[in-house]
């Protein structure tokens, strides 16, 4: 126990025989320490686009819902009586023409 306290069990020569070991063993703790570090911040961004992703997709509800809104025939009939214009009754029809009539215009 007073080998350890002083630091003299570092000169001992089998402490010394395993010092590659020794290095080998404090980089993985280095390594794990990183990765941890590591992970911790990919969980954070994978949080933070969670977030993101539920703000942008009730902005398009929303936006997609007002859209629908403004593609309704009673609404576009509604919006287009302000500058004057008014929604036909009347049914369009095909007007058909004849290729020889084509053929023989001026």
């Amino acid at each position: 126990m007073i080998a350890i306290l002083n630091g003299s069990f570092l000169t001992r020569e089998r402490v010394l025989a395993n010092m590659g070991f020794l290095l080998f063993v404090a980089g993985l703790m280095l390594v794990h320490i990183a990765y941890g570090y590591y992970t911790e911040r990919t969980v954070r961004d994978l949080q933070r686009t969670g977030t993101e992703l539920r703000e942008l997709r009730s902005e398009y509800i929303t936006v997609r819902s007002h859209l629908e809104r403004t593609e309704q025939q009673s609404q576009v009939a509604e919006d287009i009586g302000g500058l004057g214009l008014r929604e036909s009754r009347v049914p369009p029809y095909k007007i058909k023409v004849d290729p020889d009539e084509l053929e023989h215009r001026p």
